[in-house]
């Protein structure tokens, strides 16, 4: 079993991505016409909407960046099960990769991850003396450590799921599976951040305008 990006989810990620630079492009031009109005003539108003839209603007600007890294690493990533062993190749930090090959024989415990809404899972090597035949790379350097966390990345949720049941269920008996029986936490909704800030920045705005209007009173 094998979960990778196909050239659909590559041109599906390049096509959302053209989408923000042209939503960026249009927000630039906003904040140009706000900035000469507000040259104009200084008001609560056009400081308010220039400093929105500069908010709007840096978060699609993360955005763009953001979708570009998912691009270049939906060529490489993938997540493999094969007869005796998991294979996994996905983003780490700053740009560099981890991977790893881990046979079942050598698994100590599987911990589902707890963090709403987010699909992933944990797995622990066994501690034993002689060296162990599973590896974990962070590029091409191998990692001394027992614990390896496989991610969900840009993957369907549905098909995850699938893959993480379908591991749990070629491991050894032995192997400890610490987890929910339909991963509960992983079908959460995450925090809507979008959500947060635009009622912050409504609130920024009818605040002040509530105030001005009791002042009258």
């Amino acid at each position: 079993m094998r979960l990778q990006a196909t050239e659909d989810d590559v041109y599906r990620l390049m096509d959302l991505r053209e989408r923000y630079d042209i939503l960026v492009a249009l927000i630039s031009v906003a904040e140009g016409i706000c900035l000469y109005l507000l040259y104009q003539k200084q008001s609560w108003d056009r400081i308010y909407i220039c400093s929105a839209l500069a908010v709007v603007f840096c978060l699609f600007i993360r955005q763009i960046i953001r979708m570009s890294q998912k691009i270049m690493e939906a060529q490489y990533c993938y997540l493999e099960l094969d007869e005796d062993s998991l294979a996994v190749c996905q983003p780490e930090k700053n740009g560099h990769y981890e991977s790893c090959r881990i046979f079942y024989d050598e698994i100590d415990k599987i911990v589902e991850g707890v963090r709403r809404g987010i699909p992933e899972f944990y797995v622990v090597l066994i501690e034993r003396q002689e060296e162990l035949e599973s590896f974990i790379l962070l590029d091409e350097e191998e990692q001394k450590r027992r614990i390896f966390c496989v991610r969900s990345f840009g993957f369907d949720r549905e098909k995850f799921i699938q893959f993480y049941r379908t591991f749990c269920w070629n491991v050894p008996g032995r192997v400890r599976i610490i987890g929910t029986k339909h991963q509960t936490v992983w079908s959460m909704r995450k925090p809507n951040v979008s959500f947060c800030l635009g009622v912050a920045l409504a609130l920024g705005y009818v605040l002040p305008k509530i105030m001005e209007v009791m002042e009258l009173f």
